[in-house]
């Protein structure tokens, strides 16, 4: 089992997956995707298994049809989202190690709260107990300078 999978390339069941609602719709092209539906199949009470013997081909673009700058903007956008729907009080775990993205837009996100309440998801600390315990944290009472 992993806590988290890579993105791009696995596999899952297409009932299961229309099931948890596939990818959030709500998040842009490049990045983050991988983390939230890893956080949403464990904490909504999937599983989540690394195969290391399972042969997959990916054929990649030549050249990248984005810009630098467009995907940072799409990885913190996205970031943002898993944060604010996932982490529940560790996002401040987030913003202590990126305080310069605490006022940025993420988009609406009432969609998804919704659906980690229709799912009968559990609570990020959850996940970090019974997950991912080797996790190290910094103590949620620590403030941001």
């Amino acid at each position: 089992m992993s806590p988290t999978m890579a993105g791009g390339i696995f596999a899952i069941n297409r009932q299961y997956f229309f099931e948890i609602e596939q990818y959030d719709s709500g998040m842009n092209t490049w990045g983050g995707e991988n983390l939230e539906i890893s956080f949403r199949i464990w904490m909504c009470g999937g599983k989540l298994f690394v195969i290391p013997c399972s042969r997959v081909g990916h054929i990649s673009r030549k050249m990248l049809s984005h810009k630098a700058r467009e995907i940072m903007d799409s990885l913190q956008y996205n970031s943002l989202r898993l944060a604010h729907v996932w982490l529940d009080e560790y996002k401040e775990q987030f913003f202590l190690q990126r305080p310069d993205l605490r006022r940025k837009e993420y988009g609406n996100i009432s969609e998804r709260i919704e659906l980690r309440k229709t799912l009968g998801c559990k609570s990020f600390q959850w996940y970090l107990d019974n997950i991912y315990p080797e996790l190290k944290l910094f103590p949620l009472s620590a403030k941001e300078n």
